[in-house]
């Protein structure tokens, strides 16, 4: 993302615009600058009032690979944020990317990574389950499951099983792509092996392997520290203080929970920090 924002950079010089001046009715100040950094992934909207304001065409900012990649990731926090709407509007645009792929192979591969998001949103958005389930299980086979892409597909049907209490089903699955990606000595997707883990863990916490689902979490905090990210931080250490009261580690939960306070809070992620509040409410009662 670092080229998207050296670009930006370099056409809002090129036009004599100030960091603040370009940002004008555009979006926060401090948001044009964290994506010149290359530390924020811009809506599609935003990105395209800047290019009408800088007057360059949408195109010039990437390159096709780049614009698949950026597409990509702008689904993927799409669908970490929830938001439906954004998720549906960006697969059409790729779309209308993959029709100008020249590569059979990329065109495969991103038709199936557009398949999946569609499927993904059938289940969240419109609550058809069954259906999505139906078009992801056409896309993988679990024994042959090598790339990031199956497996990331593969959390996805995971996820559905354990939404709709089909925790034998889902365990299948999250036992052999966990294998799969703690193996994998190259990663381009950072959130894979967290999302897995945490997934995986939440399934053993279901069928009550409470020990072996901690030992995952812990996993999961010592990737997540050291890959210096706070990517689902607070839901990781909220599993683990459940975790830890399965396990009798009381004061250990306390603290996981008060860990995962903080980083809703810092977060804003209210619905879990009201969930989370509570849990601690619950145990911190028990022991006075």
């Amino acid at each position: 993302m670092n080229n998207l924002g050296n670009k930006i950079s370099y056409f809002r010089k090129s036009k004599g615009y100030t960091v603040k001046e370009l940002a004008n009715n555009l979006c926060d100040e401090s948001t044009l600058y964290k994506l010149e950094q290359g530390k924020h992934i811009p809506r599609l909207d935003v990105l395209n009032d800047i290019c009408l304001k800088l007057e360059v065409p949408f195109k010039a900012l990437f390159p096709l690979n780049e614009e698949v990649e950026y597409l990509k990731n702008l689904c993927r926090e799409s669908i970490y944020n929830e938001d439906y709407l954004l998720l549906e509007i960006t697969l059409d645009e790729c779309n209308e990317v993959l029709d100008q792929l020249s590569s059979i192979y990329a065109k495969d591969v991103f038709r199936k990574f557009i398949q999946w998001h569609r499927a993904i949103m059938l289940e969240k958005k419109d609550h058809r389950a069954l259906d999505a389930l139906h078009i992801l299980n056409s896309l993988v086979n679990i024994n042959n499951c090598g790339s990031e892409l199956d497996m990331g597909i593969h959390n996805s049907i995971g996820l559905i099983h354990l939404s709709m209490n089909n925790n034998d089903a889902a365990y299948k699955i999250y036992r052999v792509i966990h294998k799969k990606i703690k193996n994998n000595k190259i990663v381009e997707d950072l959130t894979i092996f967290p999302r897995i883990g945490y997934n995986y863990a939440h399934t053993l916490y279901n069928i009550e392997d409470y020990h072996e689902a901690l030992d995952i979490i812990n996993e999961i905090l010592y990737y997540l520290e050291t890959h210096q990210s706070m990517y689902s931080l607070g839901k990781t250490y909220h599993m683990k203080g459940l975790l830890s009261i399965k396990c009798g580690l009381i004061t250990e939960a306390i603290e996981d929970f008060e860990n995962a306070i903080l980083l809703f809070t810092l977060t804003n992620e209210k619905k879990n920090l009201l969930k989370t509040q509570e849990d601690l409410a619950e145990i911190v009662e028990t022991i006075i």
